[in-house]
């Protein structure tokens, strides 16, 4: 048995005898010196435990955490005992220890002025609980009980106000219930020893109590340790919101955007929408490949007006949306056309929501739901058949100042009509054509392997990852094989269609902090990323990828979860190896990986229903796998 799972039984079995203790004091009130002191010295001992197993199991950061933590449950203890015949003395043992838990919880976290406005709330509280009822005979020990007061209402403030804090999420939780647990335990305390009220009081105290004392215990080991993987609070937390999510998809307008085949049926649909003044959002190398003339041609015999936006790059900043924006707003445009790939889409989308939002700031409407508003019609021509932009509700946009790289998502963004004219792809560049079809092969499987599918994703996904197996090497060896081009724009529609449902996942909140940092487009770094994470998932993800394989034929029915799941990643290696696609990114810093995991990890949890959660120290390690090779 190895050290955590010791750990953990041990944990368990001296929890189990504390709550034990405890109860029997409950029944036999009459003998506390046997079972709450017994009790009290136990939750000690579990402390003791931890304190020893947070270093034998190598956990040294923090390390006077651990021995503040140690002292303020002896403390505790000892303030517990004297309780029995010696009140005052008690209390005061228990507001030392409180102090000892604040300094312990500082150190942690460093002190933030939000402590004390969290504190002074909760001592607010405390003293209307105090000073308000008329119930209390407090005989001359009013003093003593303001002075507790305010020392465990900064315990509990320090404890919430660390949950603001990005770091150690999950095991603050565990400090803050423990904590919230002793301030209650102390509220019904001053009910049963001061007020005219039942004694029921004291029975809630010490259910409070005990299990307050045995969370604070076991956070010396779990609270502040340098852990490779994520805590198991943080974990459930992450859980539970997903599913919220998961549970509240039959409900949410998501839609899919008419899919259009042609030219001529996007100026028929400008027509039937009333729109006069349509902006063309594009870039620069499109319309030089003279993608974008058939559509030019046909709005000018149709008298629509075409105004023209092609400053976009890769990786479109917050700068190129104000731009656009601008070019919209002075030619009184009535609707948009991003023709191009996600860049593009994404520029179009946020220009868009900006339009009916011309006093919130682009940055404001980062994250879930932000930018609400309907938008004007939007139709999206694809040159590349992998970023499914056509079909999802994201932007994403890179912050010109901070190169932060961050997602925009709201239904509004998704396109009215989505236009799949195998055309626009027929003179892309191979290494386009291939790292975009990864891009798309990327969207199909995340959205597959992770825990918010549904019937119709599913579908889509596997409809996705059949038609990338058939046609993109054709893509990529006859660029102008129209039925394969056909093919593939049908997969990366499908494969859009289900991660805007069901999401993605840690490849791409590992390529969107490539993309911010270093501008790596976003096609090849998922292309280069993906066999990496889905290694590292394992057997969570093993049956999924075995199903795909063999839907795709790229293993045989007869092959087993495991074999099928190993052709499948080895599949991808193979499909970058033939595009030459590197495996490696060739700009990363070692010394920018801590910060580049800290966007990621930041990006993906809790909202990416991975089929296996990981912490920033786990994501750590993939951006070493990525490293280029000296």
């Amino acid at each position: 048995m190895n050290k955590r799972k010791t750990l953990f039984w041990t944990n368990l079995f001296l929890a189990l005898l504390i709550i034990a203790f405890d109860v029997l004091y409950i029944i036999f009130s009459n003998q506390p010196y046997i079972y709450k002191t017994t009790a009290s010295v136990l939750f000690v001992v579990l402390g003791v435990v931890n304190f020893v197993f947070a270093f034998f199991m190598g956990k040294e950061r923090n390390r006077l955490f651990k021995y503040f933590m140690l002292t303020a449950l002896v403390f505790a203890c000892l303030g517990d005992i004297l309780l029995i015949d010696y009140f005052i003395i008690g209390a005061i043992l228990f507001a030392i220890g409180h102090i000892f838990f604040f300094v312990s919880y500082s150190l942690l976290h460093k002190i933030h002025w939000r402590d004390f406005l969290i504190s002074l709330i909760i001592f607010g509280v405390a003293l209307i609980v105090i000073l308000v009822p008329k119930i209390y005979d407090f005989n001359g020990m009013l003093p003593i009980v303001i002075v507790y007061a305010f020392v465990i209402s900064f315990m509990l403030g320090k404890s919430i106000s660390n949950l603001f804090e990005k770091k150690y999420f999950g095991k603050d939780l565990l400090i803050m219930l423990g904590s919230l647990l002793f301030f209650l335990s102390d509220m019904m305390l001053l009910f049963n020893v001061f007020g005219n009220v039942s004694g029921i009081f004291g029975i809630f105290c010490l259910v409070f109590y005990y299990p307050a004392e045995i969370l604070l215990a076991i956070s010396i080991t779990h609270a502040g340790r340098d852990d490779k993987e994520m805590s198991v609070f943080k974990k459930i937390y992450c859980r539970i919101f997903q599913q919220c999510f998961h549970v509240m998809i039959p409900l949410l307008p998501y839609r899919q955007p008419k899919i259009l085949e042609n030219m001529d049926e996007v100026v028929e649909t400008l027509q039937k929408e009333n729109i006069k003044n349509v902006m063309l959002v594009t870039d620069k190398s499109i319309r030089s490949l003279g993608l974008t003339k058939e559509l030019e041609e046909k709005t000018i015999k149709a008298n629509i007006k075409l105004t023209i936006f092609d400053d976009i790059l890769p990786n479109p900043t917050t700068h190129m949306v104000e731009n656009g924006l601008k070019v919209y707003n002075e030619n009184m445009c009535d609707g948009a056309i991003a023709f191009g790939g996600g860049s593009v889409m994404d520029t179009a989308k946020v220009i868009l929501a900006r339009h009916v939002y011309p006093k919130k700031s682009i940055t404001k409407m980062k994250g879930l739901l932000k930018a609400r508003r309907k938008l004007p019609p939007l139709f999206a021509v694809p040159t590349t058949a992998g970023t499914g932009s056509e079909t999802t509700l994201a932007a994403v946009i890179t912050d010109a100042e901070t190169h932060d790289k961050y997602a925009i998502n709201s239904f509004p963004l998704i396109p009215k009509y989505a236009v799949l004219d195998y055309k626009t792809t027929i003179n892309l560049p191979k290494n386009i054509t291939s790292t975009t079809g990864m891009d798309a092969l990327t969207h199909a499987v995340e959205a597959y392997i992770g825990k918010s599918t549904t019937r119709l994703t599913r579908n889509m996904s596997e409809k996705a990852v059949k038609l990338i197996v058939e046609n993109l090497k054709t893509c990529y060896d006859e660029p102008h094989n129209a039925e394969a081009r056909e093919n593939m724009l049908k997969a990366s529609y499908y494969a859009g269609v289900s991660f805007t449902i069901s999401y993605v996942g840690y490849v791409h909140a590992i390529a969107h902090s490539l993309g911010g940092q270093y501008g790596t487009p976003h096609g090849l770094a998922n292309a280069v990323i993906l066999p990496h994470v889905l290694k590292k998932f394992g057997k969570t993800a093993e049956k999924k990828l075995a199903t795909l394989a063999k839907i795709s034929n790229v293993a045989s029915e007869g092959d087993s979860v495991g074999v099928a799941s190993e052709k499948f990643i080895a599949y991808i290696e193979d499909l970058n190896k033939r595009f030459d696609i590197p495996t490696t990114i060739a700009d990363l810093k070692e010394e920018d990986i801590d910060k580049l995991a800290s966007h990621a990890e930041h990006e993906a949890n809790p909202l990416y229903p991975v089929p296996k959660l990981f912490s920033k120290e786990e994501l750590k390690e993939i951006y070493f796998e990525l490293l280029p090779k000296n």
